[in-house]
């Protein structure tokens, strides 16, 4: 029998040494793989956009203590494993058993040694900026988890839009790239005059059939060895493409006058005149397009800064990617939907205080789109023209009583919505902003298509309306192409195809409901969302797309992790035909991060009514009816107290305009403290 249990025992040694071998294997060998699946998608991910190298020490040394970590772990297993078969197997022999529990006790005081050994380790890593040690699989040293992309964090904030978007895949080739900025530029800091007629940013010869892109126009300053100014290069090779011409005219944003957008068309070909295509006819192509910290602001009182100034580290820069195809754009815009209504879907007409808009079915070269009517051509004409390039203005419009339409037009809504915002004050909205309004009249407003070459959408530059690929408008949707006119008088011979136009009528009412939110997505406090969670608003009223500018966005923490710099999430608006409903672009959200959208009341609808928070998806009408606004605050003197209800007949109790009682402001603060358990409650 003991000679059994001596031969079984050298057996079963031999078998669980064997185990522990492959154990100790697999383990090293899963754990390299987790570490490098994890950490170098990481890197990779983040390597682009930051320029770091593929590897951290911290990262490595990190992996080196898991894997000892883990390997010391095992060899205490086996250990706790060896002691418990001597035991079994001790057959009464005290020896053995002294042996086993020798063992076990060394056994244990080295996992207390080793676990301490870890939580030290652990400390040190964490405040290096190295998280779980352990390597679970939730692991933090992955970049890419953790952090948005360097450059990014601007757009929404130095970059109010741009196209191509983002990451935004089959760009056609013959396509023009836009960039719309918050503030406006001073394009001496990074425009040449190319063509020496000391005006920066625009083309000379347009009306000449040897007009050329690369001779006739001003071009970006570019190199192809620094992204300070403007680059576009391609993304496999980082090879930037012959030059950029630059277009820009003078549009005003905020009461601000100056160069907002720009337009620039790529030259990959010198030796021709339309200057080349991007891409390849064959195949797929990506570009990367840099904005550089010598862009500046067109602020002399401060020096020019740079138009990134004051921005963080990582994030004082723009970057941002698109892939072209191999096919060339051919189809033409159309128009999808207008604002106010024709007189044929609204004989009743608007209220006065309405903006004007156009919706288009793709976005629009905003080159000749963006400014204000002009009087200088009244007169003679007897109606209003809006900017144009050249001798070729694009929009015209006719009313009955020939008053100016004071106000300004700018391309939102990724370049695919033309708005019309008049600043002909008329009153205090309910959170005490002025509102704007047209005249009461009739009118009459046309769209000039772009001039074609012969049996296609191909358009002459700077004569009309044209997409990003240079197509004209197809103002009837008939998908040929017809060479419009706007001969004199223009509302007689140019009201035909492709021109697109249409009549409105203004009456004298006053819009002065509130919008509200009734939907909201993610919802309240959602937990664990996707990162590419869609965040979407549905407003109760049809919006005014150039506030929805103002929706913010706050992050939580905003740490900066190692030498990484946190960058904030890009967001920017767009809205669909209906325009009650705002989908939010954004980054990735990131893990362990709160966010927390804010809306606030400088978003308005199309009548300037202001957005008030305290009526949302959660709270319905019949309860809402007895809320009041936070704005009616007795210890402000300049508290407006202002009904916001839906049908609510006050539009301001002390603003110009009230169609309702007429409060005054004792009358509010009056109503406020005879009412304070009601506002309490």
């Amino acid at each position: 029998m003991l000679q059994w249990i001596v031969k079984n025992k050298y057996n079963n040694l031999k078998t669980v040494t064997i185990l522990g071998a492959i154990l100790v294997a697999v383990f090293l060998s899963f754990n390299t793989a987790l570490a490098q699946n994890t950490v170098t998608e990481g890197l990779q991910v983040i390597q682009q956009p930051l320029g770091l190298a593929n590897f951290d020490i911290r990262i490595i040394i990190a992996n080196i203590i898991r894997a000892a970590l883990g390997l010391i772990g095992i060899v205490l297993v086996c250990l706790m494993l060896y002691a418990g078969y001597l035991w079994m197997t001790a057959g009464g022999n005290e020896e053995q058993i002294a042996q086993a529990k020798s063992i076990i006790r060394n056994a244990v005081i080295g996992l207390a040694i080793i676990l301490s050994a870890y939580s030290i380790v652990a400390f040190i890593m964490k405040m290096l900026g190295v998280n779980d040690v352990g390597g679970s699989s939730t692991t933090n040293t992955a970049p890419s988890e953790n952090y948005n992309f360097a450059g990014s964090g601007a757009l929404g904030k130095v970059i109010r839009d741009h196209y191509p978007a983002r990451d935004q895949k089959d760009v056609p080739r013959n396509t023009k790239i836009v960039i719309t900025f918050n503030k406006p530029v001073y394009l001496p800091s990074f425009v040449v005059d190319t063509n020496n007629n000391k005006t920066f940013g625009d083309c000379i010869n347009t009306d000449k059939a040897t007009f050329n892109w690369n001779t006739d126009c001003d071009h970006a300053i570019t190199t192809s060895t620094s992204d300070d100014f403007i680059n576009v290069k391609r993304t496999d090779n980082n090879q930037s493409i012959v030059g950029l011409v630059v277009l820009s005219s003078i549009s005003t944003s905020n009461n601000i006058q100056g160069h907002f957008t720009l337009v620039l068309k790529p030259i990959t070909n010198a030796s021709v005149s339309a200057g080349g295509y991007l891409g390849s006819d064959t195949d797929s192509v990506g570009y990367t397009v840099t904005l550089g910290k010598k862009i500046e602001e067109d602020n002399a009182e401060n020096n020019y800064p740079s138009i990134f100034d004051k921005q963080q580290n990582g994030n004082d820069f723009y970057s941002w990617q698109f892939i072209c195809n191999n096919a060339l754009d051919l189809t033409p815009p159309t128009v999808e939907g207008v604002f106010p209504n024709s007189v044929a879907n609204n004989p009743k007409g608007e209220a006065r205080n309405s903006v004007i808009q156009v919706t288009f079915s793709e976005p629009i070269d905003p080159t000749g789109l963006q400014g204000s009517f002009t009087t200088s051509s009244f007169v003679a004409k007897n109606y209003y023209e809006a900017p144009g390039a050249g001798a070729d203005r694009y929009i015209y419009l006719k009313n009955l009583a020939n008053i100016l339409p004071a106000g300004t037009f700018s391309l939102v809504n990724n370049y695919k919505t033309l708005e019309f915002t008049p600043s002909l004050k008329c009153g205090v909205n309910a959170c005490g902003e002025d509102i704007f309004c047209l005249n009461q009249d009739d009118y009459i407003l046309m769209l000039k298509a772009a001039k074609t070459l012969a049996n296609t959408f191909q358009s002459q530059p700077f004569t009309g309306i044209a997409d990003m690929a240079s197509n004209a408008l197809d103002g009837n949707k008939n998908g040929s192409a017809q060479t419009a006119t706007t001969t004199l008088p223009v509302f007689d011979n140019g009201l035909v195809p492709d021109n697109y136009y249409w009549n409105f009528k203004i009456n004298s009412d006053i819009d002065i409901t509130a919008p509200y939110l009734t939907s909201i997505t993610p919802a309240v406090d959602s937990d664990y969302i996707a990162k590419d969670q869609p965040w979407k608003m549905v407003f109760s009223k049809q919006m005014r797309v150039g506030s929805l500018y103002s929706i913010e966005l706050a992050e939580f923490p905003t740490t900066t992790v190692g030498n990484v710099p946190w960058i904030p999430l890009w967001h920017l608006p767009s809205v669909g035909l209906d325009y009650q409903a705002v989908t939010m672009q954004h980054g990735t959200f990131l893990d362990n991060e709160f966010y927390m959208p804010a809306v606030s009341s400088l978003v308005e609808d199309v009548h300037f009514n202001c957005f008030y928070p305290g009526l949302g998806p959660d709270i319905s009408p019949a309860v809402s009816s007895t809320l009041v606004s936070p704005i009616c605050d007795s210890s402000n003197p300049n508290s407006k107290c202002c009904s916001v209800v839906p049908g609510a007949k006050d539009f301001c109790c002390d603003g110009a305009v009230s169609v309702g009682q007429n409060f005054t402001q004792n009358s509010c603060i009056n109503w406020i403290k005879n009412n304070k358990q009601l506002i309490n409650n």
